[in-house]
């Protein structure tokens, strides 16, 4: 039997969520600085970014409820004792 925290879970989501605000942030660097000031980049970029805001309040609501501290358990067959 194989178990772990739920918490590690937050590890992997929280490298995808820190690379998504990085790309963000670059994003609207880019748009700044070069001055790429089309409606179009202004329209794709408001959308990427609503659509981030949609995602972080959507996590954030479904998550509140979860106890981090329970276990994980894998209980796989080929450790256990073997019933033939």
């Amino acid at each position: 039997m194989i178990a772990f925290p739920l918490s590690l879970l937050l590890i992997p989501y929280g490298l995808a969520v820190a690379v998504t605000l990085v790309f963000a942030v670059v994003n609207v660097f880019h748009l700044v600085h070069y001055g790429a000031t089309t409606k179009t980049a202004f329209a794709v970029t408001f959308a990427y970014l609503a659509g981030l805001v949609f995602l972080c309040y959507f996590t954030w609501t479904n998550v509140q409820g979860v106890n981090w501290q329970m276990p994980l358990v894998f209980d796989l067959p080929a450790f256990g004792p073997q019933q033939f």
